[in-house]
């Protein structure tokens, strides 16, 4: 296994982004790969595939929804159709995704038992992993997510080291940056008031008291989703929910 990210080489590789993410006095075209998730009226597209996340506590899911709430008031026009908050999650890592068809079912189904190996060994650490909601940002042009970080050594290692461990299955070429996905944009070029307005939310946000809380590497799910909207959870080999 690589060397693990400490937190303090974290804190300066997210904080190189996450603080200033959107164009100043101008507009903003959206990644071209979005239009594979979102179609131009801001809805939904099948977008199939399969992922290892964080489920989230209800409490904090609601902390969430009061974080859309306001980025929805001002901003609309710039965004998609708002996802749900049952499907609010912090993605541990990556696997497949893409249009639905009979090849990626394959590709997902002869992977699902490594993945489902790998939990098994994640879950048996059991120890906290301390996390805390950092800024609301830009995500490559595709969406509008609030960031979250370590609070503490001992919460980093663990979560890197789950990261490394799944990194063996699909290996991605960027590191973890763990966030929740608020909300898509809507495909196409954001004007610069909306620009504006998008960063008058960020701004109101990072006056918000930070978003705490304690997960577990006992509470890892393999999910399975069909849109960005939907995700479903994938029974343990053991059968553990």
């Amino acid at each position: 296994m690589k060397k693990l990210e400490s937190l303090s080489a974290f804190q300066a590789r997210t904080g190189g982004f996450i603080f200033d993410s959107l164009p100043h006095g101008g507009a903003l075209q959206t990644n071209e790969n979005l239009s594979r998730k979102v179609d131009g009226s801001g809805k939904m597209k099948p977008f199939a595939g399969n992922t290892v996340v964080f489920p989230l506590p209800e409490a904090v899911k609601r902390e969430l929804g009061q974080v859309q709430e306001r980025l929805y008031q001002s901003c609309a026009p710039a965004l998609a159709e708002p996802l749900e908050a049952s499907s609010f999650h912090i993605t541990l890592h990556d696997l497949l995704s893409g249009e639905p068809d009979q090849a990626l079912r394959d590709r997902i189904d002869g992977m699902r038992c490594a993945v489902l190996t790998c939990l098994e060994k994640i879950s048996e650490d059991g120890g906290p992993i301390r996390l805390q909601s950092t800024a609301l940002f830009n995500m490559v042009n595709t969406s509008m997510v609030l960031g979250f970080a370590p609070a503490d050594e001992a919460s980093c290692t663990r979560l890197m080291t789950c990261y490394e461990l799944l990194q063996e299955i699909v290996p991605l070429s960027y590191p973890l940056t763990p966030h929740v996905t608020i909300a898509y944009f809507r495909p196409g070029t954001i004007c610069a008031e909306l620009v504006e307005a998008l960063r008058e939310a960020v701004d109101e946000t990072a006056g918000r008291e930070a978003i705490r809380m304690e997960l577990s590497t006992q509470v890892v799910e393999y999910q399975l989703f069909s849109d960005m909207n939907h995700y479903w959870r994938e029974r343990s080999k053991t059968g553990r929910t």
